[in-house]
């Protein structure tokens, strides 16, 4: 079962931790690959990569959320951006939270 690492604002997580750009309202990227990854979110598959996130940009959030996605899933997830260990992930914002296992602080 493959598991990823979002920055989170809140420990507990909230569904707004789990919407995407789109979803949130921001305006749409100019670029074909950008505005595809506008409708996911943005995850590390390392909790060490998600910690890095988030001391680079702090406004992310000061936890990281593992979650843990089954294989027979409707979440989708691809790796994007050519950043070593980051992933695209699509899904509900309710069902993420849902495959939350564990909140840490970045620290």
């Amino acid at each position: 079962m493959p598991r990823f690492y979002r920055v989170v604002v809140t420990d507990p997580p909230t569904e707004a931790d789990f919407l995407s750009d789109r979803a949130r309202g921001k305006p749409p990227p100019r670029t074909p690959e950008l505005l595809r990854l506008w409708d996911g979110l943005s995850v590390m598959d390392t909790e060490e990569g998600a910690r890095e996130i988030a001391r680079n940009f702090p406004a992310n959030g000061a936890f990281i959320a593992a979650l843990a996605i089954p294989n027979n899933s409707p979440i989708r997830y691809e790796r994007t951006l050519r950043r070593p260990g980051h992933y695209t992930i699509w899904g509900e914002a309710a069902a993420l939270l849902d495959r939350v296992e564990w909140v840490t602080p970045v620290l």
